[in-house]
């Protein structure tokens, strides 16, 4: 289901549907209890709408892989990486190790609580020693990746990086943000209209659009991070004569019905702004169950492409990774990156060998050789494994064994992955 299907481009309509797209973007960022707790918070000003959790004895599959119904959905505690966690894993996915790529990782040293950078193109030029023009590339390099917005340097870029990447955003509210943000924000709108010769509608659109844009990009990643989270699947994996299958669980899904009795009785009552309260509650009803069907839509379809992609890992315990990019899964789930990156983060999925984030099922293609990640870990590991203690292997040594079994891998590359799988390094490692 495209959202801009029915819709033409008359602004009455257009000014209806941007809350429905960005509501919709929201949802798809949430888990289920945060959703829950996000269309609790909806309804309290709806009294139309009622709510009910689907039953957790309804989740459907054939063939349950455990007996116990608590081993199917697990709430346990999991640890939530910092933000500068997450964006160097969007650099490692979406970058290859270039000199760019070092500065957006520089960048990233730079941000404030908010997501903002914190050193101008003067300061990062004397630290860096690179080109303005190399630090402006990587600097917009950073402002691609996710949360929206972050990497900016003031509150007017902020509005501007999400505008851009949002193609239902009003048509002049790029244009309005660069060159009349002042007159904007001050409400001086028949000056802006003037300028562009539009009407004030037009500009109360772009004003009314950008309320609801984030002022602090790190804000919601960070306030996430500091509750207890909890694990409940989206998805689970079953396996059936030898064929992967997935489905989507019903633990908590929210189920939203339109209490008719109590909309039609008030339907009834001959007065126009009862009416048009009315209208406008339906239609927030309405625009609330598509954005939960797109957002189930995007799960499952996001999901299922992980995971038959990596379906060898399920069918045998020996078989890594596949490699899989977020280019390569937009592609073919034709989505854009974003819409990938936010499907795939904090959403779970139940498989027989145990509860997996579905961004685990992403790695970084290695440089010249198609091998992932967990694999290389796995050749580090069992080189290590095999060493000569009294004479245990440098990161330098494994380098190179690593380079004459065809994988190019950096020393600092190599020091990253033991650390991950917490082996000491060769001098610790050394029988005396």
């Amino acid at each position: 289901m495209e959202f801009n299907q029915h819709y033409t481009q008359k602004q009455t309509q257009k000014q209806q549907f941007i809350p429905n797209l960005v509501q919709g973007m929201e949802m798809l960022q949430l888990n289920r209890m945060e959703l829950d707790t996000y269309l609790n918070r909806v309804m309290l000003g709806n009294p139309f709408i009622d709510m009910n959790l689907a039953d957790p004895l309804k989740i459907s599959s054939k063939k349950l892989s455990h007996n116990d119904l608590s081993h199917i959905i697990e709430q346990t505690s999991v640890y939530e990486a910092s933000l500068h966690d997450f964006l160097h894993e969007q650099i490692y996915l979406l970058y290859r190790d270039t000199p760019l790529r070092q500065l957006m990782f520089w960048w990233v040293d730079q941000l404030d609580e908010r997501g903002y950078v914190t050193k101008n193109l003067d300061e990062a030029k004397a630290e860096t020693n690179a080109s303005q023009i190399e630090l402006l590339d990587s600097l917009t390099l950073l402002q691609q990746l996710d949360p929206a917005g972050i990497g900016a340097r003031s509150i007017q870029e902020c509005l501007m990086i999400q505008t851009e990447r949002m193609d239902f955003a009003p048509e002049i509210a790029y244009l309005v943000l660069e060159e009349h943000y002042d007159e904007l924000i001050q409400k001086k709108w028949s000056v802006i209209a003037e300028d562009y010769g539009v009407s004030l509608s037009d500009i109360e659109d772009v004003y009314s659009f950008i309320q609801r844009l984030s002022l602090s990009p790190a804000e919601h990643y960070e306030s996430r991070s500091k509750a207890t989270p909890y694990i409940i699947p989206e998805l689970m994996v079953d396996l059936n004569d030898g064929q992967l299958v997935v489905a989507e669980t019903r633990y908590k899904t929210p189920l939203l019905t339109l209490n008719v009795a109590y909309l039609d009785e008030m339907k009834a009552v001959d007065d126009k702004e009862v009416q048009t309260y009315v209208r406008t509650k339906k239609q927030e009803f309405d625009q609330l169950q598509a954005s939960l069907m797109k957002r189930k839509d995007t799960i499952l379809k996001v999901g299922t492409a992980i995971l038959m992609h990596q379906q060898d890992f399920f069918l045998d315990p020996n078989n890594h990774l596949k490699p899989l990019q977020l280019n390569d899964l937009a592609q073919l789930c034709q989505l854009s990156e974003s819409t990938i990156s936010r499907t795939v983060r904090d959403t779970f999925v139940q498989t027989p060998r145990g509860v997996f984030e579905l961004r685990s099922f992403l790695s970084r293609r290695m440089e010249g050789f198609n091998q992932s990640k967990d694999e290389v870990m796995e050749h580090v590991k069992q080189l290590i494994a095999d060493e000569d203690k009294h004479k245990p292997l440098s990161d330098q040594k494994l380098e190179h064994l690593l380079k004459e079994k065809g994988m190019t891998v950096s020393r600092r590359a190599i020091a990253n992955y033991r650390k991950q799988l917490q082996i000491p390094s060769s001098t610790d490692r050394k029988i005396k």
